[in-house]
């Protein structure tokens, strides 16, 4: 469609830089220039056992080892108040044992793995977060947050686009991945912008506008094609000073922008072309860390006209699986709290279960309104209850 143009000096020299400070992934075409993951801080304890640098589980001194939290708790010729107190003291023990050990196997991670450091708590939450901190560079810069503290005991961590930069001079998506994936127990990563950078003009604004209108957005896995929203600016000249396409919602799975990054940049260099196609990913398999290019070539036919690679499809984190997870720890909570008392009173009604609901569940919660999850994740969550 287009034929070859010369990449002038200084787009040669943005390219040098870039693969300069990604040179262990120097073949990538596609660079991951924003990332944010969660994960349960209980989850922590596996990087000690992780292995690290050419050492075993055994032989690692970096990651701290888990605390021995066995409770000597003696509660002889204690009254029931005094048994109490005692308890809940030996609680906050064990709490503030482990939180220093989650705390302290956090800054190591942060740093031998990431590349980053970690600020003193900022005492004010991030994202619902109790606490957060700051992801800081060697030299000090913010790059990101770190957030602790979640609904279930979960940490945040978000990386800028700059903070990625210093994180893929530091390591791989390779090594990342196997960190997130096999240590962490990452299934989905929260947030991943995947980003192509053209220096000749071929894929521009222009291009992607005639690709929206030809289909060229449709996600591989089938579904309706996405809307696209102009964002230019100009001013009475008709010079643009603002040049972007916009293609999806920001709340989508998926969110397109295409734009103008010499403009965004300020430079004035005028032999300088530079377009940015990135897209914004959310709850999109960890496995993209795998093979970035294959990841973006598989979303539509649009991504895949850029990259020089078959691309492979991912598919967004399925909602329903999430309910339905939420649905069976409740039946777990349900059975462990109160399985004794709901088996005795089933022997007194004589083991009539409908009696049994009318006197547990109060009237106003009962909506006669069946579960309204796909049969696919109610044969999961069929599972997940026999497994209780």
């Amino acid at each position: 469609m287009f034929g070859p143009t010369q990449t002038t000096e200084l787009a040669a020299k943005l390219i040098e830089r870039r693969q300069a400070r990604t040179r262990k992934n120097s073949d990538n075409q596609v660079t991951i220039d924003h990332l944010a993951f969660t994960f349960k801080l209980a989850d922590l304890r596996y990087c000690a056992r992780a292995g690290f640098a050419g050492r075993t589980h055994e032989t690692q001194t970096l990651f701290p080892k888990q605390p021995d939290i066995k409770s000597n708790l003696n509660t002889t010729g204690l009254t029931p108040d005094e048994i109490d107190k005692r308890i809940e003291s030996e609680k906050l023990r064990i709490q503030r044992l482990m939180a220093d050990f989650y705390h302290s196997t956090l800054r190591v991670f942060c740093r031998e793995i990431l590349g980053f450091e970690l600020s003193a708590p900022r005492d004010k939450g991030f994202h619902g977060y109790q606490n957060s901190m700051n992801l800081l560079t060697l030299e000090g810069n913010q790059i990101g947050f770190v957030g602790i503290g979640g609904q279930r005991e979960t940490c945040y961590v978000q990386i800028s686009g700059e903070g990625c930069k210093h994180l893929w001079s530091h390591t791989t998506p390779f090594v990342v991945h196997h960190w997130l994936s096999n240590v962490l127990q990452i299934r989905y990563i929260a947030r991943t912008d995947l980003a192509y950078d053209c220096y000749d003009g071929n894929f521009d604004c222009k291009y992607a506008e005639q690709a929206f209108f030809d289909n060229g957005f449709a996600r591989s896995g089938g579904g309706r094609s996405p809307t696209m929203s102009p964002r230019h600016s100009m001013n009475i000249n008709g010079v643009y000073d603002v040049e972007m396409l916009t293609f999806g919602k920001r709340t989508s799975p998926v969110f397109w922008r295409i734009y103008n990054k010499k403009l965004e940049q300020g430079i004035q260099e005028h032999s300088l072309v530079w377009y940015r196609n990135e897209v914004e990913l959310k709850k999109y398999p960890v496995e993209i860390l795998l093979d970035p290019d294959a990841a973006f070539a598989g979303l539509c036919k649009f991504a895949q006209s850029m990259i020089d690679a078959d691309g492979v499809h991912t598919a967004v984190s399925p909602r329903a699986s999430s309910a339905a997870t939420d649905l069976a720890s409740r039946a777990r909570w349900v059975r462990r709290m109160c399985g004794k008392a709901m088996a005795d009173i089933l022997e007194i009604t004589g083991g009539d279960i409908e009696q049994v609901l009318g006197l547990l569940i109060p009237e106003h919660h009962i909506t006669g309104k069946s579960l309204d999850i796909p049969n696919t994740y109610k044969q999961i969550l069929t599972e997940q209850f026999r497994s209780l």
